[in-house]
This record gives structure tokens, sequence and C-alpha cells, in this order.
């Protein structure tokens, strides 16, 4: 089964970038979700592997927010740069416009 396009279909279609974050993330999900089955099957106390489960599900949600956060600033700087582009690119043509 290709499950890139299975995914891809589910997310009405999306782009080719978009489909691969869906992936990673079904996969990062799917990984989170065998760390989780596989601790409520240890040899520990309920209370040990709570703990374990949720100091495991606070990592996983700081890493998440960490990527997000980066990639939102290299988006931004990004953005910035391309306003900077067309301004400049606008500064020029006005600029020759009135020589």
């Amino acid at each position: 089964m290709n499950y890139r396009k299975a995914i891809s279909s589910r997310l009405g279609g999306k782009t080719a970038h978009s489909s691969t974050a869906a992936v990673a993330l079904a996969l990062v999900g799917g990984i989170a979700v065998g760390a989780i089955i596989s601790l409520l099957f240890a040899p520990q106390s309920g209370e040990e592997t709570r703990h374990l489960i949720a100091d495991k599900t606070k990592g996983l949600a700081d890493g998440v927010k960490g990527r997000f956060r980066s990639a939102k600033d290299r988006l931004q700087q990004h953005a910035d740069h391309m306003t900077d582009h067309v301004k400049d690119q606008y500064q020029s043509v006005k600029n020759g416009m009135h020589s």
C-alpha cells in the first residue's frame, strides 16, 4: 500500500511538501504510541509507569514545540528577506522610471 498517497488523499490532496510533513507527523505519532504501549507492558509498578509516561510525553511535547518554533523562525526570516528583496526591486523600477 502506498501510505504517502493514502495520507495525501485523506488530507485533501495537499502538496508534496505537506504530505511529507503529514507522513513525518504520522511516523512520530506512531513511535509515541508504540513507546507508550511498550511502557504499559513493562514490568514496573503502575505509579512508576505513569510517571515515566508523563516524563516522556513532556519531553516529546517540548521537542515538537522546539521544532515548530525553529520552523516558524526560519519562515519569518525568509519572509523578511523576500520583503526586503521586493522593496529593493520596487525602488529600482521606481528610480528607473524617473530617470
